[in-house]
């Protein structure tokens, strides 16, 4: 989801990252990394945190950047995949208590995809998971304990469209259900919030806030919609810290995050929803496994759009959602021949296209 506002607005840079040696696998340490608050999500941008972490700590923005997070069939096989292009059941299939990835179409173009069955294939139901909605998909609860291992779930997207028109429109609702059903806490969002679409977000903002009860998406008017905008360039400033819009004369670094299926463009977190877990993860199992997690996930132009889905439609394919746990190691080994250049703090900027919001 893009951490941008089209008008100025500051994003927070790491005061301090430690400095690492680069090794196969590394822990994503995201404590004082700049995000922006869409509902009750704070989404990180890869791209900017690994610059901002070069900065410091020198070495590239590329592979052995702890940042740059590879999203390969091979490096999420062992991940919990809710939505993919990959065909391998390597990759589609998930562990018990976890319903397998939905699969989506590669290289064609079509306007929305939804958990709920339109453009794509919906995964069969999995036994071992409580409650169940045709438009979702289900995790238990247990089952996510054990996965999680101590650490809270991170969500993790690629954005694959094409560079003609980079920018995908997204919307999610999450909850847990008890054992019968019934709601535990409140709905969480990815949400616009109601306001023009490619404006939203709140740096730095408070994602405990935000309770409209459950809810659909307004989707009808894009000068108001809930839907969030992903993909596409992001603009620095000068000062490194200063989102602006790529066409201000004050933009003079450019991020891009259409990154394709092989490298990971945002990371999510949900405050509330590592609340929530935090109690319930200290009831046995017997009882945890009562509880379910659902994600209703919904990508593209919605139906009710009232304009040109231009920007909004998924123009290619192959984006990817998965699931890790903080405590997992994600692969961002270096590749031959980049070791030299762990010296160059801003090497691999010059791969990144200059374009124009």
């Amino acid at each position: 989801m893009r951490a941008i506002n089209k008008g100025r607005c500051m994003m927070a840079v790491a005061a301090a990252f430690c400095m690492t040696n680069a090794a196969q696998a590394e822990l994503l340490d995201l404590t004082g990394v700049g995000y922006f608050t869409y509902g009750n999500t704070n989404v990180y941008s890869m791209p900017i945190s690994a610059y901002q972490y070069s900065l410091v700590n020198g070495g590239p923005t590329g592979p052995g950047n702890p940042y740059y997070i590879s999203s390969t069939p091979g490096a999420i096989k062992d991940l919990v995949v809710i939505y993919t292009g990959s065909s391998g059941t390597g990759v589609t299939t998930n562990d018990a208590g976890f319903q397998d990835a939905y699969q989506v179409p590669s290289g064609v173009t079509q306007p929305f995809a939804t958990t709920s069955g339109t453009g794509v294939v919906t995964p069969a139901e999995k036994s071992g998971i409580t409650t169940v909605y045709t438009n979702t998909w289900d995790a238990n609860l247990s089952s996510l304990s054990t996965f999680l291992d101590g650490g809270n779930p991170l969500f993790l997207f690629n954005n694959n469209e094409t560079n003609a028109d980079q920018n995908l429109a997204i919307w999610a609702k999450l909850w847990i259900t008890d054992g019968v059903g019934d709601l535990y806490g409140q709905y969480l969002y990815l949400s616009n919030q109601g306001v023009a679409y490619g404006s939203g977000g709140t740096p730095l903002g408070n994602a405990k806030a935000y309770n409209p009860g459950n809810v659909e998406p307004s989707a009808g008017n894009p000068g108001a919609t809930d839907y969030v905008l992903s993909g596409g360039d992001v603009c620095l400033a000068a000062d490194n810290a200063t989102i602006v819009s790529c066409s201000d004369p004050a933009a003079v670094k450019t991020f891009n995050h259409n990154l394709g299926a092989n490298q990971v463009a945002y990371v999510a977190e949900l405050p509330l929803l590592n609340d929530y877990l935090a109690i319930l993860f200290q009831l046995g199992s017997s009882d945890l496994s009562k509880y379910s997690l659902h994600l209703d996930l919904r990508l593209g132009c919605d139906p009710a759009w009232n304009g040109a889905c231009d920007d909004l439609k998924i123009d290619n394919g192959f984006e990817q959602l998965f699931l890790a746990s903080s405590r997992a190691p994600f692969i961002n080994v270096p590749e031959p021949g980049s070791l030299a250049l762990l010296g160059l703090g801003l090497f691999g900027l010059s791969v990144l296209r200059r374009r124009t919001v």
